[in-house]
């Protein structure tokens, strides 16, 4: 077993990137999503309005996850207190996955697509670590154009990640550069999953 972790900035092309992986034959674990499913666990949705008040909830009392976005990364701070709230669990839910996966004998290649890997401990038990880098103009050209984000707002969320990445340069990782062309990426990318399948051999 051989343990992938995949990250970087807002709209840098870190999924994309897992995605390719998984198509590869690689068993993909979302952070994202595990974290999508645990705003329904009724201790975090507790948490969060405790910490961000009930104006973010929809008419039907769910969390929504737009109003949430938009307080989070309108501030550091808050971007902070949400991570405290669900790092534990999102973590923990990973690490139950990875353990599970290796007791059943799973002999490939795990990918943890993860945007908050930088900041979790479960970094330090990756083999190896995917950054996917792209530049600051392309990153909010994509949240404007392609996700339909106000400039102003694509920026304070590109501010509010860059801080995670600033100081993030691990000694097991590699770089996947993303320029904007979809083709290049996946050359880049599948040079990089190419180093993995040799690095994974020599691990066994």
């Amino acid at each position: 077993m051989y343990l992938v972790g995949i990250t970087g900035m807002i709209a840098s092309g870190k999924s994309t990137v897992a995605k390719l992986y998984k198509e590869m034959g690689a068993y993909l674990l979302d952070a994202d999503k595990i974290g999508h499913q645990l705003l329904n666990n009724n201790t975090i949705k507790r948490r969060i309005i405790e910490t961000f008040g009930r104006e973010v909830l929809d008419e039907k009392g769910a969390i929504d996850r737009k109003k949430l976005a938009d307080i989070v990364f309108s501030n550091g701070e808050k971007l902070e207190q949400l991570n405290e709230i669900t790092e534990k669990p999102i973590t923990s839910i990973l690490r139950e996955k990875i353990m599970e996966l290796q007791d059943a004998g799973f002999p490939g290649i795990i990918v943890i697509d993860a945007a908050l890997l930088p900041k979790w401990e479960l970094r330090k038990v990756m083999d190896v670590i995917v950054l996917v880098e792209s530049p600051k103009w392309q990153l909010k050209n994509r949240l404007v154009r392609q996700r339909g984000y106000a400039s102003d707002d694509a920026e304070r969320r590109i501010k509010a990640q860059e801080k995670i990445f600033v100081d993030f340069h691990p000694q097991k990782s590699i770089v996947v550069k993303n320029n904007g062309d979809f083709l290049e990426l996946r050359s880049n990318a599948m040079a990089v999953w190419m180093q993995i399948k040799e690095l994974a051999k020599k691990k066994k």
